[in-house]
């Protein structure tokens, strides 16, 4: 391309897709980088990480929750747990995007995170093997004593629709007077 001015053609072409996609719909997006990224996790189910949902309490990187059945779940870590360490980087000052790329990686390969655990006032250190992080988004279903139904549905992505109906002919096996 000859111009004037230099020209970086990556953005040009960027654009070019963009004004392409504005008259389609308000839907149609352009996904790339981190955005791509989150959009395969929803629609694949999976990633490869240890199973921590993270985020900021105070500044500090906190973990929210543990997934059922991952590297952290297994190995005890706790919400609430924050890391303060991930590998040999500190993780003060640090966003949750960057921290996210830090803690995923290769599968198979290790990652060393140093949490400090506020209930018992010390710090711990978890050596995780990155694995294939199957999603449950149906994570619990049962019927009580009362027989009363139900289905706990934590987010909507691929395989929630999948997993509702096997939740549901699992309860209808029980005689049920009611579902939540």
């Amino acid at each position: 391309i000859n111009f004037v001015d230099s020209v970086n053609e990556s953005e040009l072409i960027k654009s070019g897709i963009k004004g392409m996609m504005k008259n389609l719909d308000p839907y149609t997006k352009l996904l790339e980088g981190s955005s791509l990224e989150s959009y395969d996790i929803l629609r694949k189910g999976r990633y490869g990480g240890v199973g921590i949902q993270i985020g900021l309490r105070r500044d500090t990187l906190t973990i929210l929750n543990p997934f059922e059945d991952s590297p952290a779940y297994t190995e005890g870590m706790h919400s609430g747990d924050q890391i303060i360490m991930i590998d040999s980087l500190s993780t003060k000052g640090m966003t949750l995007r960057d921290a996210s790329g830090l803690i995923k990686g290769e599968l198979g390969s290790i990652v060393v995170l140093t949490v400090y655990r506020p209930s018992a006032k010390k710090k711990i250190s978890f050596e995780l093997k990155r694995a294939n992080i199957i999603i449950k988004h149906v994570p619990y279903w049962g019927v009580d004593e009362k027989g009363i139904g139900y289905i706990r549905i934590t987010k909507f992505s691929k395989n929630t629709a999948r997993d509702f109906s096997k939740a549901i002919q699992d309860i209808v096996k029980e005689d049920i007077n009611g579902l939540i």
